[in-house]
């Protein structure tokens, strides 16, 4: 009897190490993004939990468009961490902060941000150059604030990179 439980139990250890071993435990990429839900206008998809971060880069991407002045909408945010995507007018406008929303950790496509202060019209076919810049949320209170830090640009190894950029994208907006 003891020979036939032996027998037995034999083949089930050795597919259980093979299971094991075939496992490997070591995904460092976590789990492909899927489509989350959708929020404030926003729909993200977070990092997975196991990971602690994304696949994707931190990034912003802004499209020139027109509207009433009152808010503008993000193409997409690509966030390492929960945070906000800040709008304002380009520095050569002053710099001035019109509004923004937060985003959470992940990619989140068509944000709207709302606007504190509305885009100024200008005169003839001028448009007015608009910037969203990502922040992390390091004060964690989950409202921006010149306190909290712009994400840094990340380093893509071509040299041209002087520490100072930022992660942000330039439009053109037209009042109409």
């Amino acid at each position: 009897m003891t020979a036939r439980r032996l027998l037995l139990a034999l083949p089930a250890a050795t597919a259980l190490a093979v299971l094991t071993a075939c496992g490997g435990g070591d995904d460092v990429g976590g789990t492909a993004a899927t489509a989350g839900s959708t929020t404030g206008g926003a729909s993200s998809s977070a990092p997975d939990a196991a990971g602690g971060g994304m696949s994707a880069a931190a990034d912003v991407q802004l499209d020139d468009q027109s509207g009433d002045g009152t808010t503008v909408q993000v193409t997409s945010v690509s966030a390492p961490e929960d945070g906000f995507v800040v709008v304002t007018l380009d520095e050569d406008a002053g710099g001035q902060v019109l509004g923004w929303a937060q985003v959470p950790a992940g990619v989140s496509t068509g944000v709207q941000v709302d606007l504190d202060d509305p885009v100024p019209a200008t005169a003839g076919d001028d448009d007015t150059e608009v910037t969203a810049t990502l922040y992390a949320d390091t004060e964690r209170d989950g409202s921006w604030s010149p306190g909290d830090v712009a994400v840094a640009e990340p380093r893509d190894g071509d040299g041209d990179d002087d520490g100072d950029d930022v992660v942000d994208d330039d439009a053109d907006y037209r009042v109409a």
